[in-house]
């Protein structure tokens, strides 16, 4: 009798998996020639023996299975989470970039109206006509042109100067000229620094747009993978009752049915 322990065995045991073939030290080879076959002491794994393969493969996925959605339903929650911070801070950017853009337009509009009721104070209109028509014309720049933040920045402290010829130009001493003149330039302050929040803020939208999206892209992946993991689980979950009525009820494993692990996605 040969030493080695040649063991040989042939039998499905469920579909996609089976077990065949001579194993001879820990290698698995089939017979060369009709004589080793004879001459070799063979024996076949019995039906319980095949049975508690087959059940220990079912609980070993069921286990790995159960890990990666436990971590997964973390994550998903996690990213759920962070999408929908980003989400909110997205919406908040774009708001309060409605409001800057409107707020600007507004104050403009509010200078331009204290401009004109400080040149009806004047009582000599002809020496300023020039200088509140120039005015006028930038407002309306202001308002309505596409421009550049150092060009809007330009125009705010032409306005100043020209404000401060007409003060010089007429030198009435006015309180109420001199309160609508600091309102004016109060109120320029103001779309300055709208202006500049306005230029940080500008891109910021752009980043959360790119966050966000790469945020539910992950999670709709990791989603996808946490319902087919959730299906195997079920299928091996079913497969394994099966396999353990089996073996309760002694039958035979021959052309059992079973589910298959190949080389795919497990």
């Amino acid at each position: 009798m040969n030493s080695t322990g040649i063991v040989f065995f042939w039998k499905k045991i469920y579909s996609g998996i089976t077990i065949s073939g001579f194993k001879i030290c820990g290698e698995t080879t089939l017979p060369d020639t009709e004589t080793e076959v004879t001459n070799t002491p063979v024996t076949l794994l019995d039906d319980s023996e095949l049975l508690s393969i087959v059940i220990e493969k079912h609980n070993q996925f069921m286990g790995e299975y159960s890990s990666e959605l436990k971590d997964l339903e973390e994550k998903i929650g996690s990213g759920r989470f962070e999408y929908n911070r980003v989400s909110k801070e997205l919406e908040a950017l774009e708001t309060r970039l409605v409001v800057l853009k409107e707020k600007r337009h507004q104050l403009y509009y509010q200078a331009g109206k204290l401009r004109l009721r400080l040149l009806e104070t004047i009582s000599d209109k002809e020496k300023i006509q020039h200088l509140g028509s120039e005015i006028g014309n930038i407002e309306n720049k202001l308002q309505n042109a596409n421009l550049s933040s150092s060009e809007e920045y330009g125009y705010i402290d032409s306005i100043r100067s020209l404000l401060k010829e007409i003060i010089d130009t007429v030198p009435d001493n006015d309180m109420v000229q001199q309160a609508t003149v600091s309102s004016i330039l109060d109120i320029l302050e103001t779309a300055k620094a709208a202006r500049s929040e306005l230029d940080e803020m500008l891109n910021a939208p752009d980043e959360h747009r790119k966050e966000s999206i790469a945020l539910k892209q992950e999670v709709e992946d990791q989603e996808a993978r946490l319902a087919w993991l959730k299906r195997r689980t079920g299928l091996h979950k079913e497969a394994l009752g099966y396999w353990e009525n089996v073996g309760h009820e002694g039958a035979t494993m021959i052309d059992g049915s079973g589910i298959s692990e190949g080389g795919g996605q497990q």
